[in-house]
């Protein structure tokens, strides 16, 4: 068969076109990966579950770390004493690894604390329409604090005690509103209550228990967060692409109502003008979805079924 001729290769009814994959040239392969990853996976020898540090608040989702660093390089970790079902701290060693003249990244990064077992991992979850953060443990329950500081983490469902507020702590100051001065670069928890969460340096033991009472912000008030790079990752994919703001559910929830309605003509007029202005405000308020609810049962119920 002459070159350029028919190709002999066999085909089978069903089997799908290949189609053809345009060719680039290396800048635009490196520009085109560079949008596409827009990370330091590279540091970390491409393992998706390496342990790496937010760089905004938002960033904090999925499993996480919570510790303190020390100076000898080892770590103060938040974790959760399953048998005693309490809050506590364990200390972390860093692992010795000898690096003979320049290291890689994977060397490098391999000196970094990491979690010793599960009870050390928290998983973080920022609350939608709100700014409030939950940590869940690895058997499914939720840290809490209450009004006088005691730390827990026993309730398998989240409430107003779950919810934490996440602050960016950074001794230079800066107009983020989620930014506060502090003695050292980190991130603070605060509870319902207004308390921070810091470590209780009353007792000299190896494990010592945390609290939420502190009112000003110190070095025990600061924790150093790092989360796993594939959620780091997809997050900040999520970020550019559309964003799905709080307009947009409003205008979702107004399509729902009347797709699931059946009303006639002049159906607008079932719905007064104060009912949008109430789901602003609970917008505003961090409460849209609980006033959603409520609007859907009320536009659900008329006199003859409640």
């Amino acid at each position: 068969m002459p070159p350029g001729g028919p190709s002999l290769r066999l085909t089978f009814k069903g089997d799908k076109p290949k189609r053809k994959r345009r060719t680039q040239d290396g800048a635009s392969r490196k520009r085109a990966a560079a949008i596409d990853d827009e990370s330091d996976a590279e540091m970390y020898g491409g393992d998706e579950q390496a342990w790496v540090t937010p760089d905004v608040r938002d960033e904090v989702t999925g499993p996480c770390f919570v510790h303190q660093r020390s100076e000898n390089g080892s770590a103060i970790v938040l974790s959760f004493n399953a048998p005693l079902s309490q809050v506590e701290t364990s200390k972390v060693e860093a692992p010795s690894i000898s690096i003979d003249g320049e290291g890689d990244g994977p060397t490098i990064a391999g000196v970094e604390v990491t979690p010793q077992t599960v009870h050390q991992v928290w998983v973080a979850t920022s609350l939608p329409e709100s700014d409030k953060w939950t940590m869940r443990t690895a058997q499914g329950t939720f840290l809490a604090a209450d009004k006088y500081g005691d730390v827990t983490a026993t309730n398998e469902a989240r409430g107003p005690h779950e919810e934490w507020t996440l602050w960016r702590v950074d001794p230079v100051p800066c107009d983020d509103a989620y930014t506060i001065p502090g003695p050292r670069a980190g991130y603070a928890f605060q509870s319902k209550h207004g308390g921070w969460l810091a470590t209780d340096n009353t007792s000299e033991q190896r494990k010592r228990l945390v609290r939420a009472d502190a009112t000003d912000i110190s070095g025990a008030c600061i924790w150093d967060i790092r989360v796993q790079w594939r959620f780091r990752h997809a997050r900040r994919k999520a970020k550019r692409g559309v964003s799905t703001s709080g307009s947009t559910s409003l205008m979702d929830e107004a399509q729902l109502a009347r797709s699931r309605q059946g009303w006639t003509a002049g159906a607008a007029d079932h719905v007064p003008p104060s009912s949008r202005r109430d789901l602003l405000r609970a917008q505003r308020e961090g409460r849209l979805a609980e006033a959603m609810l409520d609007r859907r049962s009320q536009l659900k119920s008329d006199k003859y079924t409640k």
